[in-house]
């Protein structure tokens, strides 16, 4: 898939602001990103993520807000990827373009996403999962340029001692999320 043209938003969660960037041809997100960090910042990540894609503000088909009225009752259900953060929940189905440059980040992503709400994953299990067990240092690499923030839950993996090690929106971030989830931290962060 190409892609060409995206709309941003940016949208509140019960974990902060999120930048939410969708292909308007596919429809699905492309980045998640938190933005405890400068707002200017992340654009030009993004802009660096996807180089030939042109960003415009507007709003992402997965940030709009669906009305269903069953039984006389009126219920709105926001966006996919806002449910997902604020519930915890990054099974919710979300129509996503994981940006894996390589086969091991591709694997690294899929593994991660098995770990289960509330549980931690170590650098070195995820490495031996995908059957790469000297791969520990590319597992974590592949983990910091993960472009879909919770739904791809990288803030599961931490040290084999752990230890809060690296989190692309800050160990701050991965604390208070695994924390929410309810995850026993056995020690701070470096």
């Amino acid at each position: 898939m190409q892609i060409r043209q995206c709309v941003y938003e940016v949208a509140q969660t019960n974990h902060g602001e999120v930048l939410i960037a969708e292909c308007v041809s596919s429809r699905k997100a492309v980045a998640i990103y938190f933005l405890d960090n400068d707002f200017d910042l992340q654009m030009e990540e993004l802009q660096e993520t996807y180089p030939t894609v042109q960003f415009e503000s507007g709003n992402p088909t997965q940030t709009a807000l669906v009305n269903i009225i069953p039984a006389s009752k009126t219920i709105y259900y926001s966006c996919q990827v806002v449910r997902a953060i604020n519930d915890l929940d990054c099974s919710l189905e979300v129509k996503m373009v994981q940006k894996a440059n390589t086969p091991f980040a591709a694997q690294v992503y899929n593994a991660v996403q098995k770990i289960p709400k509330g549980e931690t994953r170590s650098y070195s299990d995820i490495a031996r999962e995908i059957g790469n067990p000297s791969a520990t240092r590319a597992v974590a690499g592949a983990c910091a340029r993960n472009n879909l923030a919770y739904i791809v839950p990288c803030h599961r993996v931490i040290g084999s001692s752990g230890n809060l090690s690296g989190y692309r929106w800050g160990i701050a971030k991965k604390r208070t999320l695994l924390q929410a989830e309810g995850a026993e931290l056995r020690f701070s962060a470096m």
